[in-house]
């Protein structure tokens, strides 16, 4: 900016200029504030700035701040009050069953009586003792004892008496009024939760009130950061004195009287070659997910087919994975009973024929060509047969307990002579077609042929229809890889099952 040349009286001179620089620099200094206080008083943007005070209007902004901040207060206010909330709802619940807190929202979560019967790691306490059912185990939870659960059959597969069993608890340091949790699983058959909540059933049938079972395996134990161990731990002796409560074994006189609803909780296929009739088929399956019981949603989907005011009756072979069903039903509200399929057959009239002869033509056979499958049976003489008595629940199995039977991988033969129940053949399975019991006419025998590949798995299925006397006839067509394949038959008569496993070799080549 030039300034104006202004004359002054030589007298005053210097006085004068010093004045004169002075006001040019105040009024310097106002027009800069004049250009700059508008930028000050807010954003480039034109919105309001609280730290930007507008000298030029200063009553005027802070009254816009003012209104500034309650706004700010405004809005800050939701945040605050979840945040707090969120701080109050943290200290308030700690981690249970409940929970979806854990890792990676490892556990499903539960409530009513189902976060009563299964505890999440995080809700298993320091005064609980944990049973570990594992037949061998690589590592236990920290404190675990642990007892077989095979160890409560004897040698043959039946189920030890009430006495014994108590004993095995007494020894193992576990009396009836601990409070109990139960972890572990069948490692050989490769998992699930059967075992456990079959222990769980028994240790209710033997009046243990306080017992949970573990909601997962050793791995969701670990990953919840708990502690482990290479060895179960070692509690002093002490007494178990059962109460037993025997309304929760169904006899065969309870099922019999038609007024409790049936589930057979076998596979389907299982179901469609026989079973008690009337029974719904609702496979035990059908209630597991990643080896955990279902969430309450899921379930009251399965069981809609269920009247909740009359009891229900669930079996499976020997009663191991009928267990699943039943605990899924008990924690739904159902008053349910378990059951065994063995014990269905053997009050059954006996099966009246024995396996004659069986073939196959061609054989070996061309692969891509059709079989024919021949089975004759002739009837057996009536005999006088022991029944075993429903004072005390026997279920008797040869082989794995929990691996062998209502399993996919087996029938079940009953040989009554023995008393005992005969594995048939094992592997995977497909979902054929059976025999639909139901329907057929229970006085003529029907007979299934069902092929097993090499490696064990099923191959296929073919109903055998009787031609002349005794012999029954199917086609199979042997379009599978060659190898030698291996035939058991499923007969019925009267509505009794009987397995002929294993009767058969048939070669299929290039």
């Amino acid at each position: 900016m030039v300034m104006p040349d202004l004359k002054l009286p030589s007298k005053s001179k210097e006085c004068d200029r010093a004045l004169i620089v002075a006001s040019s620099m105040a009024l310097m200094l106002a027009i800069c504030m004049l250009l700059v206080l508008p930028a000050l008083a807010g954003t480039e943007t034109g919105e309001f700035c609280p730290t930007c005070p507008d000298w030029t209007y200063l009553d005027g902004w802070l009254a816009k701040k003012e209104v500034y901040e309650q706004e700010q207060q405004q809005k800050a206010q939701p945040e605050e009050q979840e945040m707090k909330l969120a701080a109050q709802s943290a200290e308030a619940s700690p981690v249970t069953s409940e929970s979806n807190s854990a890792p990676d929202g490892l556990f499903i979560n539960r409530t009513g009586a189902f976060a009563e019967a299964l505890a999440s790691p995080m809700a298993v306490l320091p005064e609980d003792v944990v049973l570990d059912i594992s037949p061998s185990a690589a590592r236990y939870i920290e404190g675990a004892v642990n007892i077989n659960h095979e160890s409560f059959f004897e040698k043959g597969g039946r189920l030890r008496t009430v006495s014994e069993m108590a004993k095995l608890l007494g020894e193992a340091g576990i009396s009836r009024n601990d409070s109990l949790v139960i972890s572990g699983e069948c490692l050989p058959c490769g998992g699930g939760p059967s075992p456990a909540i079959f222990t769980y059933w028994l240790l209710k049938y033997l009046g243990h009130e306080k017992v949970r079972v573990l909601d997962g395996g050793i791995e969701d134990w670990t990953a919840a950061g708990l502690n482990t161990s290479n060895e179960s731990a070692i509690r002093s002796k002490t007494d178990y004195i059962p109460d037993l409560k025997p309304d929760l074994f169904a006899t065969y006189d309870y099922v019999l009287n038609g007024r409790a609803q049936i589930v057979d909780a076998r596979p389907a296929r299982d179901y469609g070659i026989g079973s008690v009739p009337g029974a719904l088929n609702i496979p035990y399956e059908s209630v597991v997910e990643d080896e955990r019981i279902k969430p309450q949603e899921d379930l009251q989907r399965i069981f809609a087919v269920l009247d909740r005011e009359r009891p229900v009756v669930v079996y499976t072979n020997v009663g191991v994975e009928a267990s699943l069903v039943w605990f899924a039903l008990t924690l739904s509200g159902y008053d349910a009973r378990l059951y065994t399929w063995r014990d269905w057959l053997e009050n059954q009239p006996k099966f009246g024929y024995e396996l004659a002869k069986i073939e196959a033509n061609p054989n070996p056979v061309r692969s891509g060509r059709a079989i024919s499958i021949t089975a004759s049976f002739r009837e057996m003489e009536p005999a006088a047969e022991n029944l075993s008595s429903n004072d005390e629940v026997r279920l008797t199995v040869k082989g794995c307990v929990t691996c062998g039977f209502g399993s996919p991988q087996s029938f079940a033969n009953i040989n009554r002579s023995s008393g005992m129940v005969q594995i048939g053949s094992s592997g995977k399975t497909t979902q054929s077609g059976g025999v639909d019991v139901q329907q057929a006419d229970s006085s003529i025998l029907r007979c299934t042929a069902i092929i097993y590949a090499p490696d064990g798995s099923e191959a296929a299925r073919s109903n055998l229809l009787h031609s002349s006397g005794g012999k029954y006839v199917g086609i199979w067509n042997a379009d599978v890889a060659p190898g030698i394949y291996k035939v058991s038959l499923v007969a019925i008569a009267s509505s009794n099952a009987e397995t002929f496993a294993d009767v058969l070799e048939i070669e299929v080549t290039d």
